[in-house]
């Protein structure tokens, strides 16, 4: 291990020292500054023992909604596009200082290369352009502060690498793959064409100008901590068209409140993560003295709470966005035919909720994190063959290179085998006549219930098991936490596998 962590050194360090060299690029691009804010903000940041670019950044969430209001406001297509990027680009500006520059370098690589680049080749190159990007960053961060816990762009670089790759695919689905995206005749494959009205709800025929594309780029409601929308959604939205009715008709909804209740929602989580945080911290559940003092079943119940504490972070920054965003009018779902507001869930990035009732992996990761999953739906599951293994694969390169990231996500398609064995195995025997997805299908009774919280109960055990090293980042600690366990869900899920497996499926009931 030490012989691979000195190669590693000598192999990165020569390139970050000419990186470093190219730091001068980022500073002197960085005109976003004011002196007396910048120093009350390193005070307070003293004052709390917090990053200041961590304040800066907190600041921010809350300080886009009246930015949001004037651009939801603001006459003109071009006006709100100007708006959103000027806005934008100041934030992100003052928050990471000479960081900014990778938000540019990226965002104008991909608009260059949708712009120069053959068609057809444009969602590929993209791709692998914005994601080697994404990865060089993660190794760069690790190197010079491994393990730091520093906040830094790369969170940033994270919403934008999920919208600069839809981009660039879009762009392909609306030139390239035209024919199939927008077919003669509809496709026969009823799985295939799902797909591709999918595609085509998304797909972009024609390169927008650079103030649409930076506008979309530096959206300030979305920048910092997503939601990571598509561009069709933003154009819609700026123009007006999300808003007409059936009829034609545009007729703007309002957004003020639905924007507050998610600020609202976002100020609890906060609250509740800063109290509960102090009590069940993440690391308690890698120090080998708290695991060697307390009894199993114990350890056990602390993780699950330690787990839920940690999502309320994750909800906080989610939920303040999602506001901002409904505050600007973007996700807006539309009328339906007599004339109801549908909804604002097109930026919705977590169901609370769906996520902390769900009884399977497909149901968490539907709740989870919901415009990443779309993201790694639409963009890798859907065209590397519907492959799980290469889907969680890009999932844990876009979040880091920390051991932890991959030991989570290569261990989330095992639970999703064993899930799929369960529904067809076990499903019929207690819940029959559940299709797995419509609860209404769901038989009511004792049984049914018992069989749904046991569900719940076990997916929530061995999710929190597993998830818990997303947190831990390094291999050290992760192992720590899982051998304080005796790995024994990861060998429960072997077993359950196995014996699953040979397990005989039930016939189905004849229809009468």
């Amino acid at each position: 291990m030490e012989s691979l962590t000195a190669l590693a050194i000598n192999t990165i360090g020569p390139v970050v020292d000419k990186l470093e060299s190219l730091s001068w690029i980022g500073v002197s691009s960085h005109i976003v500054k004011y002196a007396p804010l910048d120093d009350k903000v390193a005070e307070l940041a003293t004052t709390m023992a917090m990053d200041v670019t961590l304040i800066k950044y907190t600041i921010a969430m809350f300080a886009v909604y009246p930015f949001s209001i004037v651009l939801y406001n603001l006459p003109g297509k071009t006006a709100k596009h100007l708006f959103s990027f000027l806005v934008g680009f100041a934030l992100v500006q003052w928050i990471f200082g000479p960081d900014w520059i990778h938000t540019f370098i990226t965002g104008l690589g991909t608009y260059l290369i949708c712009a120069l680049l053959p068609s057809k080749i444009q969602g590929t190159v993209g791709f692998y352009f914005v994601m080697g990007y994404m990865v060089g960053a993660h190794i760069y961060r690790m190197y010079i502060s491994y393990m730091s816990g520093i906040f830094d762009f790369t969170g940033t670089q994270m919403v934008l690498t999920m919208k600069l790759t839809s981009f660039a695919y879009n762009m392909y689905d609306g030139t390239a793959d035209k024919k199939n995206v927008f077919p003669e005749k509809p496709h026969e494959d009823k799985k295939l064409a799902k797909v591709y009205q999918d595609r085509a709800r998304f797909a972009i025929t024609k390169l927008p100008n650079p103030i649409e594309f930076f506008g979309y780029v530096y959206c300030f409601t979305c920048i910092l901590a997503g939601p990571a929308f598509e561009y069709k959604d933003y154009e819609r939205a700026i123009d007006g068209t999300a808003y007409r009715t059936d009829k034609g008709e545009m007729r703007k909804p309002a957004t003020l409140f639905a924007g507050l209740q998610r600020l609202l929602v976002g100020v609890i989580c906060l609250v509740l993560y800063m109290k509960l945080g102090a009590i069940f911290p993440v690391k308690m559940l890698y120090d080998k003295n708290w695991i060697a003092t307390l009894p199993y079943y114990e350890r056990y119940g602390r993780l699950m709470v330690a787990m839920l504490t940690e999502r309320f972070k994750f909800y906080f920054a989610w939920k303040i966005a999602e506001g901002a965003c409904i505050v600007a009018g973007f996700g807006f779902e539309g009328y339906t035919a007599d004339g109801k507001e549908k909804g604002w869930k097109g930026v919705e990035n977590i169901d609370v909720i769906g996520f902390e009732t769900a009884t399977n992996v497909q149901s968490i990761s539907r709740h989870w994190n919901k415009r990443t999953q779309g993201w790694l739906e639409r963009y890798t599951y859907h065209r590397s063959g519907r492959s799980l293994f290469a889907t969680y694969f890009i999932s844990a390169l876009w979040h880091g290179l920390y051991p932890g990231f991959f030991i989570m996500f290569m261990t989330i398609p095992l639970m999703t085998n064993v899930e799929r064995l369960v529904k067809a195995k076990i499903n019929p025997l207690f819940v029959p006549g559940f299709d797995g997805y419509d609860m209404k299908t769901y038989p009511k009774g004792a049984l049914g219930s018992i069989y749904w919280f046991l569900c719940w109960l076990c997916t929530m055990a061995f999710m929190n098991y597993v998830v818990q090293v997303f947190s831990m980042g390094s291999l050290e600690n992760s192992l720590t936490a899982l051998s304080g366990h005796h790995y024994i869900p990861h060998i429960a899920l072997a077993v359950i596998y196995v014996v699953l497996s040979l397990f005989p499926t039930p016939k189905k009931a004849k229809s009468a």
